[in-house]
């Protein structure tokens, strides 16, 4: 069974939690093991990033960026160190994310926007980013676009 590993940003508000629980619930529905995972601070980020290894988490799911908050010493998201795949579903509005969008990005990385305005917003101002995707109905999206995922990574 495919392990997926959700972060959200314990800080924000309650919601972000609420997500990452209905996501939770929704994934596990279609046959997937999740686990939550708050973050809170760097420490959090380093500890998730140490703790990760293909043969246990195959897939990582973030709730409007969480983990991006420690960069490596490149000055890119330590997230990209990791060999997994990583899902960011993002339903806030995405220019609080430019100055991390502009950053480097592994192919490993999908950005899934709740509005498609959102999704062309960072199609348009950053054109570097692939596998970009607009998903209104995420709850009816997600199981059917992690069937199509390339689980090698």
């Amino acid at each position: 069974m495919k392990q997926i590993t959700i972060l959200y940003n314990a800080l924000l508000d309650q919601e972000q939690k609420k997500l990452a629980t209905q996501l939770s619930s929704t994934l596990k529905k279609h046959n997937y093991e999740t686990k939550l995972v708050p973050i809170r601070s760097d420490l959090d980020t380093d500890r998730l990033i140490k703790s990760i290894h293909p043969k246990t988490c195959q897939l990582i799911l973030t709730v409007n960026m969480a983990g991006y908050n420690l960069l490596s010493t490149d000055a890119a998201p330590s997230l990209n160190h990791l060999t997994v795949n990583i899902v960011n579903y993002i339903n806030i509005s995405p220019e609080i994310f430019d100055v991390v969008f502009d950053m480097r990005m592994n192919f490993t990385m999908s950005f899934l926007f709740s509005t498609k305005k959102d999704a062309d917003y960072v199609t348009k101002k950053h054109p570097r980013l692939r596998n970009v995707f607009c998903a209104p109905g995420i709850h009816d999206f997600l199981p059917v676009y992690l069937n199509e995922l390339d689980w090698r990574y």
